[in-house]
């Protein structure tokens, strides 16, 4: 795979690591989406600080699976 290319957005460069961002952010609300259907979410002690854990470990494995 090539190295990924910076994002131009109207004259500005974005990095492709915002790309990341947003591909977790977008994965984070349908996982938040099951989970709350599934009422899996009174699993947690701090629903808040699993949800940004969550975000953090998708975000490391598309960083991993895509560089």
């Amino acid at each position: 795979m090539g190295a990924p290319r910076d994002i131009d957005l109207g004259g500005i460069l974005v990095a492709p690591f915002v790309r990341y961002l947003f591909l977790a952010l977008v994965i984070l609300i349908a996982v938040r989406f099951v989970v709350g259907r599934l009422g899996l979410r009174s699993m947690f002690a701090n629903p808040p600080l699993a949800e940004a854990a969550l975000y953090v470990c998708i975000l490391v494995s598309l960083v991993a699976l895509w560089l």
